[in-house]
Order: C-alpha cells, then structure tokens, then sequence
C-alpha cells in the first residue's frame, strides 16, 4: 500500500510575510496590524518573523512598497500629460484598494518599488522639457494630489457611507438658513448628475497648469 506524502508546506520569507500583512491590513485596518497576529495567520512562531523582518516598522516600510510596486508607471515617450494621468488614476485605484496605505506613504521612507515610481514621474516632467523649477513643483503637485485626494476620499467614506442622504438631509434642514452656499454643494453631492471624475478634474488643471506655466516668458 502506497503512503502518501506530506502535505508540502510553504517556506516563509519575507514577500510572504509582507503579502500577508498587507491582506491583513486590507481587512481590519493597520492600527490592528501585530507581528503576533501576522505569526497566527501564517501559522508559525512570532519569532519565525524576526528572522526575515526586524519590527513592525520594517513591515511597514515593506508593505508600503509593495503596494506602490503594483502602480503602473508612466510611459516615458509620447503624450506626457496623458501619460501622468493614466499612472496617477492607477494610484488612485490600488490605494483605494489598500486603504491603509495612502497614511502610511507619507510617514515611510521609500523603498526600491516606491522610488522607481518617484524616479518615473520625474523622467516624464523632465522629457516634457519642463523647465527645472516646474518639474520640482510639478512633482509635488502631482504626487501630493494623489495622495491627499484619497485619503479625503477614503475618509468620506467612512463617514458618509453609512446613510449619505440622511445626513445631508439633517445638514441642510438645520444649517441652510446660516450656510446657503453650503448647503446648495451639498445638494449638489446630492445629484447624481452632478457625480463625475472629481480626481481626474483637478489633476488636468495641475497638468494643464504645468504646460501653460512653461511656456510663460
């Protein structure tokens, strides 16, 4: 009679760890991120951990640029304003995806992943034949609205999604007599006609103003 053989068990390393810490996260949150809770899950000893990740704030750095490694790049040639803002939108898609990370981006130092992207950005404005100063701004500019456009996208959400219209609903009952104009763009989040691609509307006015600036005297 034939025995059958072990059930062969996948080696731990550290993609691994991070992948897990990283689907960890996606369900309940960074704030609830252990290395403890990251060994039950991986079904090994905490210890096992420390030899392929120092602390928790080495499998953050990790998670982040894992994430950041999912990002498309910008094509380098060809439309410049076109390229950002196919690789900016993809941002916006997978960190709404990991919505611990856009927080998290901003208190780590990059790793390979996230530098690339960084670099690949700066390689599109400089071919653009931005002047020096512009493609030092335009980074910013470009980077700070992907990120700062999610994480008060994401915490909207949060609060918002529970029951929208019922809140806006008490807002403009009890404060539209005071905050009219506030209470009409409220109103306006109200109607679906109104719904559009308020990321993409702000990023075209930083591209646009990026090439209109550059060609200035």
């Amino acid at each position: 009679m034939a025995t059958q053989s072990p059930t062969r068990v996948k080696p731990l390393d550290k993609q691994r760890i991070l992948e897990a810490a990283i689907a960890y996260a996606d369900e309940h949150g960074v704030g609830a991120l252990t290395m403890r809770g990251i060994a039950e899950n991986l079904e090994c000893g905490v210890m096992s951990l420390y030899n392929h990740v120092a602390n928790k704030e080495e499998m953050l750095v990790g998670m982040v640029d894992i994430v950041a490694g999912k990002i498309d790049l910008p094509l380098v040639d060809g439309d410049w304003k076109g390229a950002l803002r196919a690789s900016a939108a993809n941002a916006h898609e997978v960190l709404l995806r990991h919505q611990w990370a856009p927080a998290q981006w901003s208190l780590r130092m990059p790793g390979p992943a996230r530098i690339r992207y960084m670099d690949s950005i700066l390689q599109v404005l400089t071919k653009a034949e931005l002047k020096p100063k512009l493609v030092y701004s335009g980074y910013h500019a470009v980077t700070m609205h992907i990120i700062g456009f999610t994480l008060q996208e994401i915490g909207y959400q949060q609060v918002l999604d529970a029951d929208f219209d019922e809140l806006a609903n008490k807002f403009i009952k009890d404060l539209a007599g005071d905050f009219p104009h506030m209470a009409d763009h409220v109103r306006a989040h109200m109607d679906d006609n109104c719904d559009s691609d308020e990321f993409g509307f702000v990023l075209d006015l930083i591209l646009d103003g990026l090439e209109r600036v550059n060609v200035k005297p």
